[in-house]
């Protein structure tokens, strides 16, 4: 058996981390496993360490594709690419995307086999626009590498510490700074690892407050343990802010390197945190000074970090996400919803976030079929050029109404009939 995993863009967060753990419990299943991307990272070289990784075009795709050895493509949901893979992959190979962090509403039995999610959230709120049953596979956190080690306890004041990328709104970094400002005053230290390289510029007349972190910028993902560890040798925190999360793996990887973590009560972050046994929950619309309060005393008390690591441990093992995908893989047939009790979308706090998001995603998966319908004209590809140039324009036409995008078009439609006609005429040569 041989899974190909997809991604538009080999990224430095948490979507790479999940991707590479895949990998690695296909390899221990005895299953094959392979990476294309279209666009690199810094991360690229971990993903070549552990098995064949390409980056290429969607021209390279259709090759490796037409080559018959894949049995299943995996991709997340909502990654601008996937709907286009799914649709060359058709009757070569059998699709599962995973929602990971947004709403999409492209997938049925037409195109995809299986759906699953990181979160029950995530589930429950994608499940009303797709006819195939989303199933709940939770994310895993790599044990070998996010782990408690001996660390001596520093002498300097506890850390209070930001992950993630300051500048998405989802993860409201001002709600951290305002918090951060109460800590601080009452003698906290502040990091901030954000892939961003943020700067205070950027979040003028955000609502954020101005604090001096002792620490602001990239941490690599190989240096992740060892800052967890530190914010734990400090008896400090590992505090999110985020409006809405996927599944928040930041959670996990820190409480399993036996920091304290604290979180909003939101989707994506109620399940990566078992309250007060991996982590504090605290109400989402809890003011600032009341979640700085409760932060405040937490650290006053006694910490067990080797018992909140194995309790991590054994809530998010990456045994549990092979086991349900290994069944999907033995699966004959899609699992489908019930028609008749197709559930009504869900209005919750987190849904204006999300629908902001589709519209963003859709114009970002119109540019990827175009780029790509021209890669494939280029390429002499004419079914597939027709293809992806027709859910381009089906996914935001209002996006090609341009003189640029006409030019473009007229390329596209003579390498189509192009294509046409050199099939034709092979066809009429094989004949005699």
């Amino acid at each position: 058996m041989r899974v190909l995993q997809f991604r538009t863009l080999c990224d430095s967060g948490g979507v790479s981390s999940s991707m590479l753990l895949l990998g690695r419990q296909l390899a221990e299943r005895g299953i094959d496993c392979e990476y294309w991307f279209c666009r690199s990272s810094n991360r690229l070289s971990e993903f070549e360490a552990l098995a064949p990784t390409t980056l290429a075009p969607m021209p390279k795709l259709v090759e490796r594709l037409a080559v018959g050895d894949i049995d299943f493509v995996q991709m997340t949901a909502s990654d601008p690419g996937a709907e286009l893979v799914g649709r060359l992959a058709r009757d070569k190979a059998r699709v599962i995307v995973t929602a990971r962090g947004a709403l999409s509403d492209h997938w049925t039995r037409d195109n995809c086999f299986a759906y699953t999610a990181i979160s029950q959230g995530m589930a429950e709120v994608n499940q009303p626009y797709t006819d195939l049953q989303i199933e709940v596979i939770r994310n895993s956190i790599d044990l070998s590498r996010f782990n408690v080690l001996p660390r001596s306890v520093g002498s300097e004041s506890p850390v209070l510490a930001f992950v993630g990328r300051t500048k998405s709104n989802e993860k409201d970094f001002p709600r951290f700074t305002r918090i951060a400002s109460l800590l601080v005053a009452r003698g906290m230290r502040v990091w901030i690892a954000d892939p961003h390289e943020g700067s205070w510029q950027n979040f003028e007349g955000t609502g954020a407050t101005r604090v001096e972190p002792e620490r602001w910028g990239p941490v690599s993902h190989a240096s992740m343990p060892d800052f967890y560890r530190d914010v734990a040798a400090s008896n400090g925190v590992v505090l999110m802010t985020s409006l809405t999360e996927g599944f928040g793996n930041v959670a996990p990887e820190a409480a399993a390197c036996g920091a304290r973590v604290a979180a909003p009560d939101v989707m994506g972050l109620r399940e990566a945190i078992v309250d007060r046994v991996t982590g504090r929950l605290f109400p989402a619309d809890a003011d600032d000074a009341t979640v700085a309060a409760m932060l405040h005393d937490w650290i006053q008390q006694p910490h067990d970090s080797d018992a909140v690591a194995a309790a991590t441990r054994r809530e998010f093992s990456p045994t549990v996400m092979m086991d349900a995908y290994a069944a999907i893989y033995e699966r004959q047939t899609p699992r489908l919803w019930p028609a008749d009790v197709r559930p009504a979308p869900r209005v919750t706090r987190e849904m204006p976030l999300l629908l902001e998001h589709l519209k963003k995603q859709r114009t970002w998966r119109a540019e990827f079929e175009w780029k790509a319908a021209m890669d494939l004209g280029n390429a002499g590809l004419g079914q597939e050029t027709r293809q992806a140039m027709t859910m381009a324009l089906r996914t935001a036409p209002a996006q090609f109404a341009n003189a640029r995008s006409a030019r473009q078009f007229v390329r596209m439609s003579r390498a189509i009939m192009g294509s046409y006609v050199r099939r034709s005429r092979s066809s009429r040569a094989a004949r005699g």
